[in-house]
């Protein structure tokens, strides 16, 4: 039976709207830095469902695999008039760009001439395949030019990070085609500004072709195991993020919150720790928030500017000083949650979808995998290896 402050907290979350479009997917660790308590229960829900869904060996969209394509295409027929087009995800813009020929992709995107490529590619070549009605959201894999053919028959591309390479027949069909897409979302609506997305495509009416290398993002996890020491793991870890979650709760969230926030300084500082690998404390945290204060203070011309940043730079080192206890027990939490979330992903990644990957010509993992949980999407990532090597190549 649930206790009250559990009663209140899953409320909470059940009560917390969802996003009408697809944009950035967060780690699922992240969610109590960026909204306390509420992200905490969140946080336990997703694992919990990906633990589960794993375990009985499920197949489908609840549960589906990250690609590292670029760019990310929303395409398909206009419900207001019914002509195909391809757009960037200002297809939802206030101002829409839709691009129904290529002289709208040159007129929108010109100044990106890689892009233009992409989507002149799949103006061209998805109508090949793509039913009368609908749209959808995807990742592009490659165009024309962009599949290295190795001499063994396999057939390789590099949309982004990882390097993905196909063999046998599927190798085949990827030298034919001039364009790979994988599609994971559908819109529905009559409006395009209003549309709502939904992680559950219905692809069942898309068509064959050969110039076209279509994949959907589901996961077949009954070709995987999650061993029994695998779920003791897992759930040691999960309960251990709840007993801190139930034993310091309100004060801890309260104590943190001015670090909060997907702009704040505890996310930010988690990332700046998967770059290095240093493990996260309240120490770390206030010299990371210090660093960043004083270049700031640097470039700051008059006394009385500096004066005042500088003061705001004490009374946040004060202010995680006095309530380091708290910090140190959100970041555990944090790591729990990682730790649990890991368990997963190293199962999940006993099966790849059918392409090996490679980053930088050293075998590597999928990117990841996203967990639809309560109308929201949460990704699934190995941060030591994909989320650190993707920092480090764009300087982020």
């Amino acid at each position: 039976m649930l206790n009250f402050r559990e009663f209140k907290y899953l409320m909470e979350a059940a009560e917390a709207p969802s996003d009408d479009k697809l944009k950035h997917i967060e780690h699922a660790e992240d969610h109590p830095l960026n909204s306390g308590s509420r992200g905490a229960v969140h946080a336990f829900g997703v694992l919990q469902k990906a633990h589960d869904h794993i375990k009985a060996g499920a197949h489908s969209t609840d549960l589906s695999m990250k690609y590292d394509g670029s760019p990310s295409l929303v395409y398909g027929h206009h419900p207001e008039n019914g002509s195909f087009f391809v757009a960037t995800k200002s297809a939802f813009n206030k101002t829409p760009k839709i691009n129904y020929t290529n002289e709208d992709i040159e007129a929108n995107h010109g100044h990106a001439p890689g892009l233009v490529e992409k989507l002149k590619s799949a103006l061209q070549h998805l109508p090949k395949i793509v039913p009368k009605h609908g749209v959808y959201q995807g990742d592009v894999m490659f165009t024309h030019g962009d599949v290295y053919h190795h001499d063994n028959g396999n057939a390789s591309f590099t949309p982004n990070t990882i390097t993905y390479t196909a063999k046998g027949n599927k190798a085949e069909a990827v030298k034919h085609a001039k364009i790979g897409l994988v599609t994971h979302t559908q819109y529905h609506g009559n409006d395009i500004t209003d549309m709502k997305a939904s992680p559950h495509p219905d692809t069942s009416g898309f068509g064959e072709h050969r110039d076209v290398f279509h994949k959907t993002a589901e996961h077949d996890t009954s070709k995987v195991k999650l061993t029994p020491k695998a779920s003791v793991q897992f759930k040691h870890h999960l309960d251990s993020a709840k007993a801190i979650h139930n034993e310091h709760g309100n004060a801890m969230y309260d104590a943190t919150e001015r670090h909060q926030g997907e702009g704040g300084a505890l996310k930010a500082y988690i990332n700046h720790t998967v770059r290095t690998g240093e493990t996260p404390n309240h120490k770390g945290l206030q010299a990371h928030i210090a660093a960043k204060a004083e270049k700031e203070i640097a470039k700051v011309k008059t006394e009385k500017s500096k004066s005042a940043k500088t003061q705001a730079l004490h009374d946040d080192i004060h202010h995680i000083e006095n309530n380091k206890e708290h910090y140190n027990n959100l970041l555990a939490m944090h790591d729990h949650l990682q730790k649990a979330k890991n368990v997963l992903v190293d199962t999940l990644e006993q099966h790849e979808g059918g392409l090996d990957h490679s980053i930088n010509g050293t075998k590597s993992k999928p990117e990841g995998f996203v967990v639809h949980h309560e109308g929201k999407p949460t990704k699934l990532v190995n941060r030591a290896e994909f989320a650190r090597a993707n920092m480090l190549r764009y300087g982020k």
